[in-house]
């Protein structure tokens, strides 16, 4: 049974149960991954994944059920379980579903390109990426962290207010980290690259970045405690924003857990500070025309040059604020989840120096190439973030050699205030949530008086 016939066979059910308002939502996903150790292939991931859930809602009450069986029997399982499930589900929202109206910029966002290659092709690809990592330099001892790999989504919703949409997106992703001494303590630089296509994977790229970073902090100590003009560069800044996310969503603003709350149209950052999000972004692998509840979504900025501009909504926050929705409803964690409000891809708006022109400009001051401790040490809802890092020492405009043993310290407020200006080498960043929804890029920002613990 495809996945109309079932869609029917649910719908028929429902309408015969003399219920008025549901919603189907189908899941169709394939994920690939290998990583390599020592030339040979470690981990190997292949799964399919075919999952639905039918919401149902009653007097602003939802009652929710799931299945991975597609079959006559099922659909109607579906349909009395989730009966079963409205006489025990208490929401503080009232729920209620979409109709499909509104401009839906509707394109095909899959490419085809990973399915086009074969097995062997990907496995060959990560040992050359772990075997090369290694010879590239005679004090890498090690590559502990690789991996190459790309995800197939398809996503059906219908519900019983008209709505119908399909969507099909792919993308991939290659990391690695690489482990190098000098026989002191060893020094660890992690690079990762998405896209849309294999040839977006630049497997040789990734490799020259950690090589590089692992020379130099080869020679790193500490600095001195103090407040420094920091460059936090591409990948590092996107990480540290996709902690700070939460703060736009409306969710958290209606429940008083956001610094950005009776703040909108106020500004909160330097003029070099564009925050956007952007559900058609060519160079992410994560691409959507409708939200999990079905709402067209959009580009959109959320700062422009300081000023606040709008948080992330989705149907329910949206109607408590009067507003419409921003299509931000995503099922984080799969077709079994609820939705909740997420970006798609944040993105902040490059600048149009070069990263060498950034530490002309720097002329003093410290890099930040990696950040520890972000799931913990980074607070979304009071702003405040103390981290390890490493990275590198400038000095007239040059890198001199490299730092550790440092903490950076501070609340993101005045981080948006501080801003001084952005290169134009957006590159993508490991979101804290590794999830397959969300996706966070950046460029390299210079960050004024950030406090730094050292020696």
């Amino acid at each position: 049974m495809n996945l109309k016939e079932f869609k029917e066979k649910v719908f028929d059910y429902a309408s015969k149960k003399g219920l008025k308002d549901f919603e189907l939502y189908l899941e169709v996903k394939r994920e690939f991954e290998v990583s390599a150790q020592k030339g040979n292939l470690e981990n190997y991931k292949n799964a399919n994944l075919l999952g639905a859930s039918f919401k149902l809602i009653e007097q602003g009450k939802v009652g929710s059920s799931f299945t991975e069986v597609f079959s006559v029997e099922a659909a109607q399982l579906l349909v009395d379980e989730a009966m079963e499930n409205l006489k025990i589900i208490e929401s503080e929202y009232e729920d209620f579903l979409y109709d499909g109206s509104g401009n839906y910029n509707s394109r095909n966002f899959y490419r085809g390109e990973f399915e086009k290659l074969s097995q062997s092709e990907l496995i060959e690809k990560v040992i050359k990426l772990e075997e090369g990592l290694k010879n590239r330099d005679k004090h890498i001892t090690m590559v502990p962290y690789n991996n190459l790999g790309f995800r197939v989504e398809e996503i059906y919703i219908a519900n019983s207010r008209g709505l119908d949409l399909y969507s099909k997106n792919d993308g991939g992703h290659v990391f690695a980290m690489g482990l190098a001494s000098n026989g002191e303590n060893p020094k660890s630089s992690f690079n990762a690259l998405v896209g849309k296509e294999i040839g977006d994977l630049d497997i040789e790229a990734l490799s020259d970045r950690i090589v590089s970073d692992l020379k130099v902090l080869m020679n790193s100590s500490p600095v001195k405690s103090g407040k420094y003009n920091v460059i936090f560069r591409n990948d590092a800044f996107a990480s540290f924003m996709s902690a700070f996310s939460d703060m736009f969503s409306a969710e958290n603003v209606q429940k008083g857990l956001s610094l950005l709350k009776d703040k909108l149209g106020e500004r909160i950052g330097s003029e070099a500070f564009t925050f956007i999000d952007d559900p058609f972004f060519e160079s992410s692998p994560v691409n959507r025309y409708f939200d999990d509840q079905g709402v067209p979504t959009k580009k959109k900025l959320l700062v422009e040059e300081g000023i606040l501009k709008t948080y992330l909504y989705d149907l329910k926050t949206a109607k408590k604020d009067n507003v419409d929705s921003t299509g931000n409803a995503v099922k984080l964690w799969g077709y079994k989840a609820p939705t909740g409000i997420s970006y798609f891809n944040l993105i902040i708006k490059p600048g149009k120096r070069s990263f060498e022109e950034l530490l002309e400009e720097l002329w003093d001051g410290l890099v930040v190439i990696e950040l520890d401790g972000l799931h913990s040490g980074a607070n979304s809802v009071s702003g405040d973030f103390s981290l390890g890092a490493r990275g590198f020492k400038v000095e007239r405009g040059k890198i001199v050699g490299g730092i550790e043993g440092i903490t950076v310290s501070g609340n993101i407020l005045k981080v948006f205030k501080n801003i001084r200006c952005c290169a134009n080498d957006t590159a993508y960043g490991m979101p804290i949530m590794s999830v397959d929804s969300s996706a966070v890029f950046s460029p390299s920002v210079i960050v004024d008086e950030i406090d730094v613990a050292g020696i």
